[in-house]
């Protein structure tokens, strides 16, 4: 599953990919120079980390959390600091993908766990 070291690379990458997005957004499609090098920057960061946590975590749940995470953070981010909408369907949604990320790490626990005792 991953030991603490692994999670907090996971969500280093997470935040870098937040930061990546929110500075998409800043460098108004790519015309402001700093925000774009900033998406440049924290992309390759978040991806970077992603991979090495990918050494020592499956694939489903990295990813899950990763994308779940940011999805969340960044929802979060448009919501708080550009004025987007915030509905109830949309807050759902987010428990719902919350939800999902932590059904896939107790699926990923279960199945580490029945390959460690099988051994």
């Amino acid at each position: 599953m991953g030991t603490a070291k692994t999670w907090f690379m996971l969500f280093a990458a997470i935040a870098c990919e937040v930061c990546g997005t929110t500075s998409l957004k800043l460098s108004q499609a790519f015309t402001v120079l700093g925000p774009s090098i900033v998406v440049v920057v924290a992309y390759v960061a978040s991806f970077y980390l992603l991979a090495l946590v990918l050494k020592d975590m499956s694939l489903g749940l990295a990813y899950g959390v990763w994308g779940g995470v940011g999805t969340l953070a960044t929802a979060l981010v448009g919501t708080v600091v550009f004025g987007d909408p915030f509905t109830a369907i949309m807050a759902l949604g987010l428990v719902l993908v919350i939800a999902g990320i932590a059904l896939m790490s107790k699926g990923t626990e279960e199945a580490e766990a029945k390959v460690l005792s099988s051994d």
